[in-house]
């Protein structure tokens, strides 16, 4: 019926007291980390992910054709081939066949070029054929032998050297230059006989 009060004293009852320390057992709340081999998992969809190229295809195979871009730091030397679109950032010396070829502000090309299209920002001097159209832009100098189906010149656009329109389809240049040097090979070799 009556219920014994608790005393009241400054140490605390203990009931039980651990004979070893073997017998002690400690609960961790903390789960201990998993590790994934240095990898973290951001939630990303692989499946979202551009997958890689089959070797000897490129990444973007897009029907605009294969495009050079040489930049600003750049110095190229050389012939090149099997390109559809060149731009010039840097300093190309060089003879090309080619579709289009853009020349930066800051960019410079010496040589040949049979283009279809020339958009010259920079400098150009050599020889080239633009068959379609060339366009000096205001911060663009050409200078040398050029012939085009079409040009245009903006306001501040300088030039320089032969200049001639062509009319219909024409061989390449390159194509000319080399079928114009069999021929003087051809006279040379008839002339010494």
């Amino acid at each position: 019926m009556f219920q014994k009060k608790p005393k009241l004293s400054d140490t605390p009852e203990i009931t039980k007291e651990p004979t070893s320390p073997s017998e002690q057992k400690i609960e961790s709340k903390v789960k201990p980390m998993t590790t994934t081999g240095g990898t973290r998992n951001y939630s990303i969809d692989n499946s979202l992910r551009p997958k890689p190229a089959p070797y000897g295809l490129g990444v973007d195979e897009k029907k605009e054709g294969s495009k050079l871009h040489v930049g600003a730091d750049i110095h190229l030397k050389g012939e090149i081939t099997s390109c559809d679109r060149l731009i010039v950032e840097g300093k190309v010396e060089a003879s090309m066949t080619s579709k289009e070829i853009e020349i930066s502000k800051s960019g410079v090309f010496n040589g040949t070029v049979d283009i279809d299209t020339a958009d010259i920002s920079g400098q150009f001097d050599g020889t080239m054929k633009a068959r379609k159209r060339l366009v000096i832009r205001k911060t663009g100098c050409v200078t040398g032998t050029i012939s085009y189906g079409e040009i245009e010149i903006e306001p501040g656009g300088e030039i320089g050297g032969s200049f001639k329109q062509i009319a219909g389809e024409q061989q390449s240049l390159l194509a000319g230059m080399e079928s114009n040097s069999k021929k003087e090979d051809a006279e040379t070799e008839k002339a010494s006989a």
